[in-house]
C-alpha cells in the first residue's frame, strides 16, 4: 500500500517540487539553502507583523495572471511565476483564502476567472473569513460561471 500510494495521484509538477525540495535539504546544501531560506523567511513574517499593526485583513490578486488552461502552461518557471503571491504568506504561515473576483474576458478563450486573495493575521481567521463573507454579500462573481467559446 504505501509503494503504490507514494507515486499514485502525482503529477509532473509536484514531482519537481518534491525533488528539489529534497536536494536543498540533503547534506551539504543545509547551510546554503534552508539556513538563508529561514532568514529570509524570518524578514517576511515580520513585515507582515508590522504590517497587521494597521490593518485587519490585506488583499490582492490571487496570481498575476488569470486562470489558465489545462496544459497552456508547460514551462515549470513559468508555472511557479504563477504562485507569487501566495509564496510570501505561505511561508509567513498566514491564514489567506481566494475568492472569486471576476474574469478576463476574450473573445477568442472565453472568460478566465480571476481570483482575490484575503490574508489574515496569525489567529485572526475570524476576520479573515468575515470579511470575505462581506465581500461575497456585496458582490456576485461567486454566483457567475465563466463563458466558454466553443470551437467548431
Amino acid at each position: 500500500l504505501y509503494t503504490r500510494t507514494r507515486a499514485e495521484g502525482f503529477g509532473e509538477e509536484v514531482k519537481r517540487r518534491i525533488l528539489v525540495g529534497t536536494y536543498v535539504l540533503s547534506a551539504g546544501y543545509y547551510d546554503a539553502y534552508y539556513r538563508k531560506a529561514q532568514q529570509v523567511r524570518r524578514l517576511i513574517k515580520n513585515d507582515f507583523v508590522a504590517a497587521f499593526n494597521d490593518v485587519d485583513v490585506i488583499a490582492g490578486p490571487t496570481t498575476p495572471n488569470p486562470a489558465f488552461c489545462v496544459g497552456e502552461i508547460s514551462d515549470p518557471v513559468t508555472m511557479y511565476l504563477e504562485d507569487i503571491y501566495t509564496i510570501a504568506v505561505n511561508l509567513a504561515g498566514l491564514p489567506a483564502l481566494s475568492i472569486p473576483a471576476g474574469f478576463l474576458s476574450n473573445n477568442e478563450t472565453g472568460d478566465k476567472p480571476i481570483g482575490l486573495q484575503l490574508i489574515g493575521n496569525y489567529f485572526a481567521e475570524d476576520k479573515l473569513l468575515n470579511a470575505a463573507h462581506r465581500y461575497q454579500q456585496v458582490t456576485d462573481w461567486h454566483r457567475r460561471a465563466p463563458r466558454a467559446i466553443v470551437s467548431d
